[in-house]
């Protein structure tokens, strides 16, 4: 994955795509065993090169989301799977983060709280609600996004590189990841911020001492969705295009959960929102910088 390069036009479109194309896959757009659409179809639908399809494409082989088939093209290995408490889906039970992101930004005033080793998978919805929200289709008041993340001096204990642990490199695509991605959200929303009238949008960012173990999404202070994330040994691509075996962590792996309260302030969904709140906004005030 690009990182170090992202202020030139590949590494920009690289990860933009890389981000689109896992929130398709986890979101259920492409089930398992589907065949994705050919690179030709990638290219124009997300207006990038054809080069840039294929290095994006070479990575989700290499960690495990798609498979390569001869006269077939990339066929889907594995997405995500959230199940849900609500109420709200009483058949199903499977829901998906797109879905619940697009209806917290339903409501007048948007607040999302959430604590996570990088925001790509936020940033990516986010782009899709700012889009709506361009296009008129909703219309909140305010939009307030609070985000926890390590701090950047902070050694985490993943990833690192079995065979030489005093390889910086796999912490450094980290912190390159979170820093892209971090820094656009906060783009975004100060254009949108600047450019919609009637809407107030901020995002603010501090970092924590601590490590994620698990990632966190508060939405409104109604629903919480938490899912561990998951060590493993997978392959990196880094900036130079080395391919690195490494043990990482990958909340795509885990199976997310989510609760919403209910009018039962008392019920056992209600207080795992209200104790997940309550530790955000603790965390938030005590422990963030």
């Amino acid at each position: 994955m690009s990182t170090g390069s992202v202020a030139d036009e590949g590494g920009r479109k690289f990860q933009e795509l890389k981000s689109a194309l896992l929130a398709d896959i986890t979101e259920g757009e492409y089930d398992e065993g589907a065949l994705m659409p050919s690179q030709r179809d990638l290219a124009a639908r997300y207006q990038v090169s054809r080069d840039t399809v294929q290095r994006v494409l070479l990575v989700l082989v290499r960690e495990g989301w798609i498979e390569a088939r001869q006269g077939r093209g990339a066929v889907v290995l594995r997405t995500q799977t959230m199940r849900s408490s609500a109420r709200r889906y009483p058949v199903a039970r499977r829901v998906t983060l797109g879905p619940l992101i697009a209806s917290a930004f339903t409501a007048r005033d948007v607040v999302l709280d959430v604590f996570t080793l990088t925001s790509e998978v936020l940033y990516t919805h986010v782009r899709a609600q700012e889009e709506l929200i361009r296009a008129r289709e909703i219309q909140p008041t305010t939009i307030t996004i609070r985000m926890l993340v390590p701090s950047d001096d902070l050694p985490l204990p993943f990833p690192y590189a079995p065979d030489d642990r005093a390889d910086d490199r796999p912490q450094e695509r980290l912190q390159g990841i979170r820093k892209y991605h971090t820094d656009n959200l906060v783009r975004r929303l100060q254009e949108l911020d600047r450019d919609i009238d009637g809407l107030r949008a901020t995002v603010e960012i501090r970092r924590v001492p601590l490590v994620p173990y698990s990632k966190l999404y508060l939405f409104n202070g109604a629903e919480v969705v938490t899912g561990p994330y998951v060590p493993s040994e997978r392959p990196i691509t880094l900036d130079d295009g080395t391919c690195l075996d490494v043990v990482d962590v990958m909340g795509f792996d885990s199976t997310l959960t989510h609760c919403a309260k209910d009018a039962d302030p008392d019920s056992q969904d209600s207080l795992i929102v209200s104790s997940w709140q309550s530790w955000f906004d603790s965390t938030w005030r005590l422990l963030a910088t």
